[in-house]
């Protein structure tokens, strides 16, 4: 399989790796910021790889490495995710910085080290918001797949281009024309698409003569 798209998933802040705390999956809390992809896909030619920043674990201590590293196998061994055939894992004890300039969208349950607090009022009971004076930095994970799971993603991107660019008399011709795109490249666009929906599922046809 060779796909060039891949799916970014995020978690700000990753769950708690050790410690008493340690009961949400790390994978299990990302948050696919790619649209429509499938969820729970069977896909043992993944090839993923894992970046968490300044993740905290008991005593919001920062957590090593090996620590990281045994909670994503843990996760495996004991879900039903498929792992994948190839994954890399890189972990960083830094976090990532707010910049004083950043604007106050954090409630009352993060903390300075935006740790999620469990000793704090409700957000009902504080409604003020936190900037970056009260949180300094937030741990962050994200993940990019190479996946099945992509397929519905540009299979929908084909058809939008297939029907409002492509066919004739298609509605988007005239405003794809004035951005710039020349039926040929519209054409390009296609068929790349097309090329890319193909090596993800073979057995479908994707061929159309719409632009005959």
């Amino acid at each position: 399989m060779q796909n060039t798209v891949a799916i970014l998933d995020a978690a700000m802040p990753p769950p708690s790796m050790t410690g008493k705390r340690f009961q949400q999956p790390l994978l299990g809390n990302l948050h696919p910021l790619t649209p429509e992809t499938a969820h729970d896909v069977d896909d043992s030619q993944a090839i993923e790889t894992l970046m968490v920043h300044g993740a905290l674990g008991a005593g919001e201590k920062e957590v090593s490495v090996s620590e990281v590293r045994e909670a994503v196998e843990t996760e495996y061994e004991n879900t039903s995710s498929t792992r994948p055939r190839f994954s890399h894992l890189s972990v960083s004890h830094c976090p990532l910085p707010i910049p004083l300039p950043f604007p106050s969208i954090f409630n009352n349950l993060v903390g300075r080290r935006g740790d999620l607090l469990s000793n704090c009022p409700t957000v009902s009971e504080s409604p003020s918001r936190r900037g970056p004076l009260d949180v300094h930095s937030i741990p962050m994970a994200a993940r990019l797949r190479s996946t099945t799971a992509v397929l519905p993603f540009l299979e929908n991107r084909l058809g939008y281009i297939r029907k409002f660019g492509i066919e004739r008399g298609s509605i988007g011709a005239n405003v794809l024309t004035s951005w710039g795109f020349g039926r040929e490249e519209i054409e390009d666009i296609g068929e790349n698409l097309s090329k890319m929906v193909l090596a993800l599922n073979p057995q479908q046809d994707y061929s159309s003569d719409d632009s005959d």
